[in-house]
């Protein structure tokens, strides 16, 4: 929980309100191939989250507004997929996605800085990463704030540029909130 989100574990409960957020052309526009989703791929990937969940204790959180309750996106950590290029299933990444009407109000950072923190104090990772199309600049920003440091550059398996974040602990104890 911050300030303003309930950050609330992934649950089934949610999948209309995630599908829904893969039909929106500016929620996707950096996602992989930058186009909305069919609904048995948002399905996918929501089964696989809502898996992760079980199978490692963290995972996908829902941001849901503490005033009007209504579901704003998610935040989250996953292991990285094995499809992904220039990573290891063996990384954790920090990633967010926020509906349009919760832009611009620093909800992504709020949340993020909670989840990153969730990864560090609760999961006891070591290290953190984010990946993010370049041209989403408000991502890089964010990644920034939560005291992340570029890496390397590189393009996804179908020729994305992608570029590539990380934290480590040690960097991150006793940084302020």
């Amino acid at each position: 929980m911050t300030a303003r989100l309930v950050l609330e574990p992934w649950e089934e409960g949610r999948r209309e309100d995630f599908a829904r957020a893969t039909s929106i052309p500016e929620v996707v526009r950096y996602i992989g191939s930058g186009v909305t989703w069919t609904r048995e791929r948002a399905d996918e990937v929501f089964d696989r989250n809502l898996g992760h969940w079980g199978e490692h204790g963290f995972g996908w959180r829902s941001a849901v507004d503490r005033e009007a309750g209504a579901w704003l996106g998610f935040l989250g950590l996953n292991y990285v997929p094995e499809d992904a290029v220039d990573s290891s299933p063996d990384h954790v990444e920090i990633g967010w996605w926020l509906l349009p009407e919760a832009w611009g109000r620093g909800l992504a950072t709020e949340g993020a800085v909670a989840v990153r923190d969730e990864a560090f104090e609760r999961v006891g990772l070591e290290r953190i990463i984010g990946r993010y199309n370049p041209r989403n600049l408000a991502s890089g920003r964010i990644m920034e704030k939560l005291g992340m440091r570029h890496e390397r550059d590189s393009v996804t398996k179908d020729g994305v540029p992608v570029r590539i974040y990380a934290l480590e602990r040690e960097d991150w104890a006793g940084r302020p909130a």
